[in-house]
């Protein structure tokens, strides 16, 4: 049969708009091309060179196994490190070209810096952003918060440098001394009670480190799986949960 008016009118509006169709399809393509040329330096995945742990040429850094070194902290060159210190984040640490030792059990706050031939007791505390240069500080001695040591000084054992004091080149701070002020001076002796505390600072400062190293090792899988499990507890009811005997962790919380 003939075909009907109603067909002859679609099968001519078909014919008209392929060309139509076949412009549309051909501006979209160039535009994904234009696109795709655009994004290209947002989405490529880059080397990041951060090591916390550097070498200089031949020398590398000694630090014991039990050391806490955050991921944002940078520790080059000719460093020993003794056990349970911590370096946290953003400080560094140069061993060029002289060397930088630091005994046991002390503590580099973030953003502090240390650098040419410096020599840390153990024990020690080093306040956020205190910068030492070619100085040796004694065993259990506190570097307070932005304190400057200069070159060629000494601040014997269980000192205490008050905070933003700059401790000129070549000055010898005796033990037990607290100084404070630019030039620092000497103000008093350290009292027994506030050298209990500098000690169990410290001590808390080892403690603390521990539970940001076993943080900062967790491999891919573990933080995924912390995430599963915080999303599991957040949509969970303690109260619920203890009323029905449930298990603390919800199976469905693998990530593997």
């Amino acid at each position: 049969p003939p075909p009907s008016p109603t067909q002859e009118g679609m099968a001519a509006r078909h014919a008209r708009s392929a060309p139509l169709g076949a412009v549309f399809r051909s501006i979209g393509s160039a535009l994904e091309s234009i696109g795709s040329t655009i994004t290209t330096d947002t989405t490529r995945d880059t080397l990041s060179r951060h090591r916390e742990v550097m070498a200089l040429g031949a020398k590398f850094p000694t630090i014991a196994a039990s050391c806490f070194v955050a991921p944002t902290a940078n520790v080059m060159g000719n460093v020993n490190i003794g056990e349970f210190s911590s370096v946290w984040y953003g400080a560094i640490i140069r061993g060029d070209p002289s060397s930088v030792s630091i005994g046991t059990r002390s503590s580099i706050a973030d953003k502090a810096i240390l650098s040419g031939n410096t020599q840390i007791g153990s024990g020690v505390f080093v306040g956020m952003g205190a910068v030492i240069t070619s100085a040796t500080i004694g065993d259990n001695a506190t570097i307070g918060m932005s304190a400057t040591i200069g070159e060629g000084a000494t601040v014997g054992a269980g000192a205490y440098v008050a905070p933003g004091a700059v401790v000129e080149p070549g000055t010898t701070v005796a033990a037990g001394q607290v100084v404070a002020g630019s030039p620092a001076v000497v103000l008093r002796q350290v009292t027994p009670e506030e050298s209990d505390l500098m000690v169990k600072s410290v001590e808390a400062y080892v403690q603390l480190a521990a539970i940001h190293s076993g943080e900062a090792s967790k491999d891919f899988l573990d933080v995924e799986q912390d995430k599963t499990d915080k999303k599991w507890r957040d949509e969970r009811s303690e109260d619920g949960d203890g009323a029905l005997g449930l298990l603390e962790k919800n199976p469905r919380a693998q990530v593997w």
